[in-house]
């Protein structure tokens, strides 16, 4: 989390209670504290949901980002596994070419 993500949502919490308590003494001149407690919760409260999604799709950025390179990693591995086994049978393809051929010009 950045220091602006926290400043803002805090930003968002003081202007909520303000507006509550600057609307209710304006339109009823009566304010009552329980309203403004709970528009200070409410969204106090979507700030840090925000700021939770936010930091939970930097970890799943993490995550694929460390997956992507597991793959990677595996994908050379099994491309070095594969031409292994590949250069094995050509070896036996090109050996059994040679006898066919030694076979024809005899």
């Amino acid at each position: 989390m950045e220091a602006r993500e926290i400043l803002l949502s805090a930003l968002m919490t003081i202007s909520a209670v303000i507006l509550t308590y600057r609307w209710l003494s304006l339109v009823h001149n009566n304010v009552d504290f329980v309203v403004v407690f709970f528009a200070f919760l409410l969204t106090f409260s979507l700030g840090a949901l925000l700021l939770s999604m936010m930091f939970r799709m930097g970890k799943t950025v993490e995550e694929l980002e460390s997956t992507k390179r597991m793959i990677a990693a595996n994908a050379d591995e099994l491309e070095r596994r594969f031409e292994e086994r590949l250069a094995v049978y050509v070896r036996d393809l090109e050996e059994r070419l040679d006898d066919i051929r030694k076979r024809m010009y005899r």
